[in-house]
């Protein structure tokens, strides 16, 4: 079977549903996340992610072979507002990538140094990297400061505290122990569900009265044993389901 790994030295990529920059975008990568091709055509990879086995396309340009990158060791990004930076030229990076533990890598033969977007001071708290994609607009698919959706929001958030999480919130909504409402705790996850009662939606609990979310953009909400609430049109938007801990 073909198969070869390649690695995203992008901010990010899309991941589509078919061999077409017009079809559904359904994931994305993120800088130093890695794939592995089970098939090609024309210019497009058929993929599979290596964090969460996802499938779909991507143009082959957007990515480089992972082997020479195989020897490195990778770690999280866990700040916001950092970049790579080489003599000529930046990469922006969402908090939820990789780069090399040595904060330094080669890409198309120019050596690129990772820059701190907080220096010496390091949060390692779910609540506060969340507040830092606070505004991000949703986008279908998206995983990134630049653009996230609900599941994606999550997911990446998870991948900073090193806990793996599937990548749609009905796959996250079976991970973690249930907690009943009076039981609840900040940090929690939240799942909504749609009219015909699948879940649709993820949010985190931010304070026991509020939710901060995917929705249009990142925003924080009202959070009541019915669903969510818009905090300025008070309209309830989604019917909660369910509240579960991040693991068991």
């Amino acid at each position: 079977m073909f198969e070869v790994q390649y690695i995203c030295l992008q901010s990010w990529v899309p991941v589509r549903v078919s061999e077409s920059s017009a079809s559904e975008m359904v994931t994305s990568l993120l800088f130093g996340e890695t794939c592995t091709a089970i098939g090609e055509k024309n210019d497009w990879l058929q993929i599979k992610t290596n964090h969460d086995g996802y499938a779909g396309y991507i143009p082959k340009n957007y990515l480089v072979p992972f082997e020479p990158y195989s020897n490195v060791n990778w770690q999280v990004v866990l700040e916001p507002y950092t970049y790579l930076k080489s003599e000529f030229s930046v990469i922006q990076l969402s908090p939820g990538s990789k780069i090399p533990v040595s904060k330094i890598v080669s890409i198309d033969g120019m050596a690129y140094q990772w820059v701190s977007g907080l220096g010496d001071k390091k949060i390692v708290n779910v609540l506060e990297h969340a507040k830092w994609f606070l505004n991000t607009p949703y986008l279908w698919g998206g995983r990134s400061i630049f653009g996230i959706d609900c599941s994606g929001f999550v997911q990446v958030l998870a991948q900073m505290a090193h806990l793996k999480m599937p990548r749609d919130a009905y796959q996250q909504a079976l991970m973690g122990q249930r907690r009943m409402w009076q039981n609840k705790q900040v940090g929690d996850l939240a799942y909504f569900e749609n009219d015909s009662g699948k879940i649709n939606h993820v949010g985190i609990i931010f304070t026991p009265n509020t939710i901060i979310h995917a929705s249009g953009k990142v925003r924080i909400d009202e959070f009541t044993p019915k669903g969510i609430v818009h905090a300025q049109t008070k309209e309830l938007t989604h019917k909660l389901t369910d509240i579960r801990t991040w693991t068991i």
